[in-house]
């Protein structure tokens, strides 16, 4: 249904009160219509052309009432009713005294009664008494006449030249002459109205603020006016709740103001009108859009607007018309040259409400990627009403089919996506340099036997962390745990396949079991200066390669000179017993001055960059560990980036920080670990992957 029909009794209603008020002639009855209008302001106080076709009838009821009370003083109102139809006159309570007037000031005093010349006979005491006394009456009586008609008038200007001079009547030659008294000039018609160039503008963003030119911000309450606007180009910009428009005019001498080019706006609709002596020209942003005026058909409006003649001096029925949509205005006649802008909430608006149950997503509109993503799970996003085609992509994810929305102006529309994660990628294990005819098997299901060449392979292994097992007749099993990356190869050769024959089985050093001590022994193992690549690093407590350091400051494992992964196991201890002791390690290393530190207190793991020997804290993580636990750290090292993870043996993965240092080049500097003097760190399967 077409909202404007429910404001046709409000319009009929303010068309009879304006035919009415211009033909009254009692301020009582004009006092009554007042009134009338003011009871449909409040009804439709949401109707925008409503508000506009108020605040014009308003303004006329004012001149009619200045008009009326200036042609015919006499039967003006009270100064009680004046104050209460036009409460910027003092009240009663408040009237200036008797010998002034609100517009002029104080009269002049009278002036003084002549001198009796000697040769004139003194009138006795009881005549005096008798002279006296009626001449106070008649002054008193002069002076309140002319002060009930000084207050029925209204800001009246006077004029020195105006000034008429009365005399009061004298009882003889001997009395005293009356002071001269001012009279107000009638006026004779209403106000004049100002012909030059005017700016009118209403809105129904409210509350809302303008800005015209450079000026600071003003609020607005549905409308503004602006005259004597000066020549040159003008820029006026208006906001509120949800909606902005701004536009450009230029002013040229006493022409009416002229738009220049299309508005731009921001959920609003926004209509120019420039008039002048009847003809006018309207720009608006919905261009092609049908312009009906007074039911007729104006034709199309384009970029460069659409001419409007044979206005005259009415007031019109102005509607801008978009497929369905009809947006009413009510055009106002004035005589002054003005450009009347129209700035209204944009209703084709609808709102898409997206929900893919994933951050982060991409959400495409007509194939054109939006600009902002998923954030819990959902998106919202305003448009106008008719068909789009959605469709999301996340990576990781399948992409869903798309999918056509109907928008609907003032509605919001829902659109779900299920997002269903895509197959896990696989990663693979190779053997290199094994054990003729070790038996390798993954989770105690895929197996690999290790052919001649000392070289056997296991593919299709699913990402995360696996139970890799080596055995071989007359050797030692080897049982540890692996982490397994998307579309990595994990390589083991050397010491990370190497068992250990029955016969030899003494000379293995377990690593201690959870609660108890470590051994006073070292295993034979050592770290790798130059270890293999793999990325496979043990969870639980290693079962040989362990290496127990003691103080010495940075002990370097190698130098990356490539992008890659490190894995390890450590443990800090003290004294030889297993304590609640600090474990550093580092990454970056140049210099004492320049590496990236972290250090893991039994209670949270601290990233911290020394740069030029200058410590800064990049992120404190909360690890809570056990003095008896070992940890296995993940640390991918990249060209400008050191990234960082741990986990407790029985524990998840935590990330810790991405230290990033644009210029630096991270693969060419050294990776060990930290032990302070007098400290003793445990470190087994150090392992390098290059990427």
């Amino acid at each position: 249904m077409d909202r404007s029909q429910e404001t046709l009794p409000a319009l009929d209603e303010l068309r009879l009160i304006r035919q009415e008020a211009r033909h009254t002639r009692s301020l009582n009855m004009l006092r009554r219509q007042f009134d009338r209008l003011q009871n449909v302001r409040r009804l439709y106080i949401d109707d925008f052309n409503v508000q506009v076709l108020v605040a014009d009838i308003h303004q006329e009821i004012v001149e009619r009432a200045r008009y009326l009370r200036g042609e015919s003083p006499a039967s003006a109102l009270t100064p009680e009713e004046t104050y209460e139809l036009f409460p910027e006159e003092p009240p009663p309570s408040h009237q200036a005294p008797a010998h002034q007037t609100p517009a002029s000031g104080a009269f002049d005093d009278e002036p003084e009664a002549a001198e009796i010349p000697p040769e004139v006979p003194r009138l006795d005491p009881k005549t005096w008494q008798i002279a006296v006394g009626l001449a106070v009456f008649l002054t008193v009586l002069v002076l309140a006449a002319f002060f009930y008609l000084i207050q029925t008038a209204r800001k009246i200007n006077f004029k020195d030249d105006s000034v008429a001079a009365t005399a009061a009547p004298q009882a003889d030659s001997g009395k005293p002459k009356a002071a001269a008294i001012s009279t107000p000039a009638a006026v004779s018609g209403p106000a004049p109205v100002a012909m030059t160039p005017t700016l009118r503008l209403y809105t129904d963003l409210v509350p809302g603020a303008v800005v015209f030119d450079d000026q600071p911000p003003r609020d607005i309450d549905g409308e503004l006016v602006l005259d004597n606007l000066k020549p040159g180009q003008h820029s006026l910009k208006v906001t509120g709740p949800g909606g902005m428009a701004a536009f450009r005019f230029e002013v040229t001498g006493n022409a009416a103001p002229r738009a220049i080019g299309a508005p731009f706006v921001s959920n609003a609709l926004a209509v120019l009108v420039s008039v002048e002596n009847g003809h006018g020209r309207l720009v608006t942003n919905a261009e092609h859009s049908s312009i009906l005026l007074d039911g007729k058909d104006a034709g199309q409006v384009d970029a460069k607007g659409l001419a409007l003649p044979d206005l005259g001096k009415n007031e019109h029925d102005l509607r801008v018309v978009q497929d369905k949509d009809h947006q009413r205005f009510v055009l106002t006649y004035t005589p002054a040259p003005a450009l009347t802008a129209y700035v209204k909430s944009d209703p084709s608006i609808g709102t898409l409400v997206l929900t893919a149950g994933q951050d982060d997503v991409d959400v495409y509109i007509e194939n054109v990627l939006y600009r902002r993503k998923t954030a819990h799970g959902q998106l919202r996003v305003s448009l106008h009403a008719g068909k789009y085609n959605i469709r999301v992509h996340k990576d990781g994810f399948a992409d869903p089919p798309p999918s056509t929305v109907d928008i609907k102006k003032t509605e919001e529309t829902e659109l779900q996506f299920h997002m269903r994660p895509v197959a896990p990628e696989l990663a693979t294990l190779q053997i290199k340099g094994g054990l003729p005819g070790m038996l390798v098997s993954i989770d105690k299901d895929t197996q690999a036997t290790v052919g001649p060449d000392g070289v056997a392979q296991i593919a299709n292994i699913k990402t995360g962390d696996h139970t890799i097992e080596l055995r071989h007749d007359e050797y030692a099993p080897r049982k540890f745990v692996g982490t397994f990356h998307a579309g990595e190869t994990t390589l083991l050769s050397g010491s990370d396949i190497a068992l250990e024959k029955l016969t030899e089985q003494s000379k293995t050093v377990p690593a201690p079991a959870a609660g108890t001590d470590a051994p006073k022994t070292e295993t034979a193992a050592t770290p790798p200066t130059n270890p293999e690549t793999s990325t496979l690093a043990p969870a639980g407590p290693p079962l040989r390669s362990e290496k127990v350091l003691k103080g010495g400051g940075f002990v370097p494992y190698g130098t990356p000179k490539s992008p890659g992964r490190y894995t390890f196991q450590a443990q800090g201890r003290l004294g030889g017993f297993l304590k609640r002791g600090k474990l550093q390690w580092y990454a970056g290393y140049q210099d004492g001055q320049n590496y990236v530190l972290f250090v893991l207190d039994g209670k949270r793991i601290t990233a911290r960059e020394v740069r030029d020997g200058k410590s800064l804290e990049q992120r404190r993580v909360a690890f809570p560990v056990d003095s008896d636990e070992w940890v296995q750290v993940d640390l991918a090292v990249k060209a400008d980036t050191i990234s960082v993870r741990a986990r407790t043996t029985d524990g998840t993965w935590s990330d810790i920080v991405a230290v990033i240092s644009p210029g630096r080049d991270f693969t060419q500097d050294r990776v060990g670990v930290y032990v302070p003097d007098k400290d003793e760190v445990a470190v087994a399967n150090f392992h390098f992957t290059s990427h």
